[in-house]
């Protein structure tokens, strides 16, 4: 702060001085100080004194004891505190950039701590521990801007993937017999193809962007990061490119078409076709799937769902699919069968969602 007086150059005195520890402490300079005017007023009462010891008398003990007091650090700040002198900007600054691991250039900064230490009715210790509270709100708004930004990157990139997947559709749409015969609806021992090469080269086409196995160890067919990356584009190739239209009997049941017919088709046909190719395409590339049929009075409905393990384990897939999603592991319905604990994430229209409120659900089809 400053005196009651000013002296030309003072402030960069001040500001020169205040860059080396014993002058940066207000505690061993006050102390300094204050011996200093005691021995000067000692000194000015005798008339022996001559002028040079004068002069040096008040100076040589207060620096003495302003180094003695440095070193002992009696005046020290907690380890709670920020560990420096808040009454100077330049160093309430540098510690704002310290805590924040760069150099930390701001005006709307420098202003909030420029108010800070320019509060006249604050104590030093109110004034770190505000200084304090500053840099933990500027970490956190740091840290916040990194994960959107991380977000908006994983988007794009799921985005482009995706239009990868939608090409693959066309490149392989020229090689699939188109000579597959319907079966009977509900026959999913029949309609689904995993196996069938071009049903898998379409599935593994659109896997390729996130390569790697499915699972690990290969076999427990449980979704690892790269499995559950797999499944998300599986399903938003489907979903995103799916063109609906139903059976000529307008009944589901009545009529189920092969997977590589559908795809031969574009990708085009109503719910049972739907799960159909989603379960093979989730086969095809390691994983476990069935297919669920849901009923409310006459009306029907049919999808497929990934299974993602037990306990723990399904916990970490739906953490991973959705990070993908950028969406809460919370809000991603999974069907559970309470005698075995298995999880099954559902694979609807939108992945994690039912969008058929059935009063009854069988499980109409289970892969191995």
């Amino acid at each position: 702060m400053r005196g009651a007086f000013d002296l030309p150059y003072l402030a960069s005195i001040r500001s020169a001085l205040f860059r080396f520890p014993p002058f940066s402490q207000p505690g061993p300079a006050l102390f300094a100080g204050a011996l200093a005017i005691i021995t000067g007023l000692f000194m000015a009462r005798s008339e022996k004194v001559k002028v040079l010891p004068a002069l040096l008398g008040p100076s040589i003990p207060a620096l003495l004891l302003l180094f003695i007091l440095t070193a002992w650090s009696p005046f020290t700040a907690s380890s709670a505190s920020l560990g420096m002198d808040a009454s100077t900007f330049e160093k309430a600054l540098q510690s704002i950039s310290a805590t924040m691991g760069k150099s930390y250039v701001n005006p709307e900064v420098e202003k909030a701590v420029r108010q800070v230490v320019e509060e006249k009715d604050k104590t030093l210790q109110e004034k770190e521990k505000a200084l304090k509270e500053l840099s933990e709100r500027l970490a956190r708004s740091e840290e916040d801007k990194k994960a959107l930004e991380r977000s908006v990157k994983d988007s794009a990139l799921l985005s482009k993937e995706l239009e990868a997947a939608k090409q693959a559709i066309k490149d392989l749409q020229g090689r699939i017999e188109k000579d597959n015969a319907p079966v009977k609806g509900g026959r999913y021992d029949l309609a689904v193809q995993p196996t069938n090469p071009l049903v898998r080269d379409f599935a593994v086409k659109i896997a390729t962007a996130a390569p790697g196995p499915w699972d690990d160890p290969q076999g427990s067919k449980i979704p690892n990061a790269a499995g559950a990356k797999q499944l998300v584009l599986i399903h938003g190739a489907l979903s995103r490119n799916w063109k609906y239209v139903s059976d000529p009997a307008v009944s589901w049941t009545d009529y189920t078409s092969p997977a590589s017919r559908t795809i031969a088709l574009g990708l085009a046909g109503d719910c049972d076709d739907y799960a159909s190719v989603m379960a093979s395409c989730i086969i095809a590339v390691g994983g476990r799937s069935r297919i669920i049929h849901g009923f409310r009075g006459q009306q029907g409905h049919a999808w497929a769902e990934v299974w993602i393990g037990r306990g723990a384990a399904a916990d970490r897939v739906l953490q991973a699919v959705a990070s993908y999603l950028g969406k809460n592991s919370m809000n991603l319905a999974v069907s559970r069968d309470t005698a075995t604990d298995d999880r099954w994430l559902v694979l609807d229209w939108e992945l994690g969602r039912y969008s058929f409120p059935g009063s009854t659900m069988t499980v109409a089809w289970t892969s191995n």
